[in-house]
C-alpha cells in the first residue's frame, strides 16, 4: 500500500508540528508500505491574491497519486474548496482520502452544510477530528468518524527532538495577534515562575490596525529578562521579508527548520503565547503554559480537558492524558486504514 501524508501547506510554522508528528505517526504504522510526504494545495499554503498568480504554479498535488491520501489542519469550511477537486480524482481513480487531525472550528453554518454534503459524496476512508465541535458537526454524516486529538500534542513521542542549556533559564513569548506584553514579577520576592508574571498587554498603537502597528513594534521598549530569565521571542510566521518585524526584540528566534523549534519549547521553563500551537507543543514537552486569546481553535485543549478558560489562561501538562489518546488515534488508525 502506497500512503502520501500531506505535509507543507504552512500557513505558520505550527502547521508543520502537526503534519510532521502526523506523518510520523502513519510512518510508525506502516512499516512494510510505502509511506511519503505529500504535497498540499499552494492556495492553502501561499494564499495568491491573482487568479493568474495560481494558474502559474506547477501543483505537483495534482500529479501524485497513492492508494491513500491523509489530509489534515483547519481545512474543514472554504478551505476545502481547494482540496475538493482533488479528493474526487482520488476517488474516481479508485483510491481513498481520510482527513486527521482536522477541524471546522469556528466555521459560519453555512460552510459546515457545504462540506456535509460533500462528504455524503465522497465520504472519507477515515476521519478524526481535533476538537469537539468538529467531531460534533460530522459525526453523523461521516460513518468512520473519530473524536481524536490535534497531533501537534504528540511532538514529544513522534519527532525526533534535541534539547539544550542556555546561558540562563528562559521562558518563551509568542504573539501574533496583539504587540508583547510588558513582564513583570506580580510579586517581587518571589521566583520568576508563570503565577507570578504579571502581563501589561497593549493590543496596538494608538489608533492603528495591528496589521500596521507590528511594523513599528521594534520601536517599543525592550526586555532581555526578567528577573534571571531571560525572554525568547518565538516567531512562527517564518519569512525573509520583514526582518524589522522578525527580531524586533532581544533572543528573537526564527527558524526553518520546524524541530529547532520544537528544541527551543522542550528547553523552555514555560511559555506565555496567544498561539494555541505554541502552547499544545509547550504541554507536549511536559510545561505550563499561559494561552492568552479567545478563539474556537482552542477546541484542541477542550479535547484533552486542558483548562485554558480559567485561572488566566495558565494549564499544566499532563503527558498521560496525551500517551493515552495518542495510543486510542494509532489503534483507530489501524482500524480504518
Amino acid at each position: 500500500m502506497k500512503i502520501l501524508v500531506e505535509n507543507s501547506t504552512w500557513n505558520n510554522i505550527g502547521d508543520a508540528w502537526y503534519q510532521s508528528a502526523l506523518y510520523s505517526i502513519i510512518k510508525d504504522l506502516y512499516p512494510n508500505d510505502e509511506v511519503y510526504m505529500g504535497e498540499g494545495p499552494i492556495e492553502r499554503a501561499f494564499r495568491p491574491n491573482l487568479d493568474w498568480q495560481t494558474k502559474n504554479a506547477f501543483k505537483i498535488m495534482d500529479y501524485q497519486s497513492a492508494d491513500v491520501h491523509i489530509f489534515s489542519g483547519p481545512i474543514i469550511g472554504k478551505k476545502l474548496e481547494v482540496y475538493d477537486e482533488k479528493i474526487k480524482k482520488i476517488m474516481d481513480n479508485g483510491n481513498q482520502y481520510a482527513m486527521i487531525s482536522v477541524s471546522c472550528a469556528g466555521r459560519p453554518k453555512e460552510d459546515k452544510e457545504y462540506i456535509k454534503e460533500f462528504f455524503r459524496k465522497y465520504p472519507p476512508l477515515f476521519f478524526s477530528s481535533r476538537d469537539p465541535e468538529t467531531y460534533e458537526t460530522f459525526k453523523d454524516v461521516i460513518k468512520n468518524s473519530y473524536n481524536g486529538i490535534c497531533t501537534a500534542f504528540t511532538v514529544n513521542r513522534t519527532l525526533p527532538v534535541d534539547s539544550f542549556k542556555a546561558e540562563k533559564p528562559f521562558f518563551i513569548s509568542s504573539f501574533y495577534r496583539e504587540l508583547e506584553p510588558y513582564f513583570y514579577l506580580k510579586n517581587s520576592d518571589k521566583p520568576c515562575t508563570i503565577e507570578n508574571i504579571g502581563l501589561s498587554r497593549k493590543k496596538t498603537i494608538g489608533f492603528l490596525d495591528f496589521k500596521f502597528a507590528r511594523h513599528l513594534n521594534f520601536k517599543r521598549a525592550q526586555q532581555e529578562s526578567l528577573n534571571d530569565f531571560s525572554i525568547v521571542r518565538v516567531v512562527q510566521d517564518v519569512n525573509t521579508r520583514y526582518n524589522h518585524i522578525n527580531f524586533s526584540h532581544p533572543n528573537s528566534f526564527i527558524s526553518f527548520n520546524p524541530l529547532s523549534y520544537l528544541a527551543v519549547t522542550k528547553s523552555a521553563e514555560f511559555v506565555l503565547s496567544d498561539r494555541v500551537h505554541a502552547c499544545a507543543i509547550g504541554l507536549a514537552f511536559n510545561k505550563p503554559v499561559q494561552f492568552l486569546y479567545k478563539t474556537a481553535r482552542a477546541g484542541i485543549f477542550d479535547r484533552l480537558n486542558f483548562d485554558y478558560k480559567s485561572n488566566n489562561g495558565i494549564m499544566y501538562p499532563n503527558l498521560n492524558i496525551i500517551d493515552d489518546e495518542l495510543g486510542k488515534l494509532k489503534d483507530k488508525i489501524l482500524e480504518s486504514i
